[in-house]
């Protein structure tokens, strides 16, 4: 990965990044929280709202919060050119990437389906989990109903395009970066990283496959040594899920919504588990070179 915090003192590397990397997890944290609002909010209201308006605001929000913040920050703090986060991308390894892709959704839908089933009891927290868990389900099919096709593509620049800009600039290419630094260990930064990018969504009911999708965005990132990588492999995830809906509604596949939340066949998922390994391996070998 690219030495990000190249222009601050050696003597006073580890503390700094420590500095910063939870200082962005602090803020990204409560504005994801300020997001998601603290008390009930009556599903009604946010049917009543034209799903076009709330994903242009959505997509406004998420362009500060993610890309511009971030943006602000490499300038100023950091003191390095944006473009040395996104060096050229060779074509196999984009292809790699999209296969990496696909086969991982595979093997991540049966841990989806687990997370889904977990019961948190009858304590406060299960129930503010549940409450969150169908809000935001209410507004996903909401913004996701799609009225035409400039709904459609709205909907792949606000869900797809933008979150893998700027979502992977901020977890991958500064937080990963920043703890790996702060821990000296590039394993513990991705997996820690993975975690705060699944904690900070606000789905407890999704908090694993997400977990271990930032996991797989930070080791393409860290063995290509290219941000981009992890963003097409971001944007392949929410993509396809939105273009397999836009398909469904348009009565060209049979899927419905409850079958999207469905883990694939065992068989499926054996078979793309060992097709991941197998692709991942292959990449691995691609870059390294100890």
């Amino acid at each position: 990965m690219q030495d990000i915090l190249r222009n601050h003192p050696e003597d006073k590397l580890q503390s700094r990044s420590w500095a910063f990397g939870l200082g962005l997890t602090a803020y990204i944290s409560i504005v994801m929280m300020l997001g998601s609002g603290g008390d009930e909010v009556d599903t009604s209201m946010i049917l009543g709202i034209d799903p076009i308006f709330l994903l242009a605001v959505q997509g406004v929000a998420a362009v500060f919060m993610f890309i511009a913040v971030s943006a602000i920050f490499i300038a100023l703090a950091l003191k390095i050119p944006f473009s040395d986060f996104f060096p050229r991308v060779p074509w196999s390894t984009l292809g790699l990437t999209f296969v990496i892709s696909i086969s991982f959704m595979v093997v991540n839908s049966a841990i989806g389906e687990w997370n889904m089933s977990l019961d948190f009891g009858n304590s406060d927290f299960a129930k503010w989990a549940e409450q969150s868990e169908e809000q935001l389900k209410v507004l996903t099919e909401h913004i996701t109903n799609f009225t035409s096709t400039s709904h459609f593509l709205l909907a792949i620049v606000v869900v797809a395009i933008i979150p893998a800009i700027g979502e992977e600039l901020l977890f991958r290419g500064l937080i990963q970066n920043m703890f790996v630094k702060a821990f000296k260990n590039h394993h513990v930064a991705i997996w820690v990283t993975g975690f705060i990018f699944a904690a900070i969504h606000m789905q407890f009911f999704g908090v694993m496959p997400r977990m271990l999708l930032g996991v797989l965005f930070g080791y393409l990132y860290y063995w290509s040594g290219n941000l981009s990588v992890a963003m097409v492999g971001h944007l392949i995830n929410n993509g396809l899920a939105l273009i397999a809906m836009y398909l469904a509604q348009k009565d060209i596949v049979e899927i419905s919504p409850e079958q999207m939340e469905q883990s694939a066949p065992w068989p499926a998922v054996l078979i793309f588990g060992a097709i991941s390994f197998f692709l991942l391996q292959v990449f691995y070998k691609k870059y390294h070179h100890a």
